[in-house]
């Protein structure tokens, strides 16, 4: 009893030691949410501009007023508009996979894909 006691303490001091360096539920949610918005500005881009010259519109030069300020310590990495893909079994290359991923102090808290075609 007394050797369950001790092992049973010594787990969970290190889960007390673990947890309040992991993010918050709210620092999640935040994050999939400004992945969610960022994939919906880039389908808006795609549907004004076609599928050549779709790109993020909070990039480069001066973002539009839709695109919200980022909160402080959250960074995006938005990818895949170069590179042509294939798609669901069809070898024609007329795809782009963009992945939108959200992080927040260096660790990857939420990631949304779309893809997008060419026709």
């Amino acid at each position: 009893m007394v050797i369950v006691g001790v092992a049973a303490f010594a787990l969970l001091r290190s889960f007390g030691s673990v947890l309040p360096r992991g993010p918050t539920g709210a620092q999640i949610t935040q994050a999939s949410q400004l992945a969610q918005e960022r994939i919906e500005l880039i389908l808006g881009r795609y549907q004004a501009v076609g599928f050549t010259a779709v790109n993020d519109p909070c990039v480069g030069g001066t973002p539009p007023t839709i695109c919200t300020t980022v909160p402080t310590g959250y960074t995006f990495v938005v990818d895949g508009f170069a590179p042509l893909v294939p798609w669901n079994g069809n070898p024609v290359t007329n795809y782009k996979l963009i992945t939108v991923t959200v992080s927040f102090g260096g660790r990857q808290l939420a990631q949304e894909n779309a893809v997008l075609a060419s026709y």
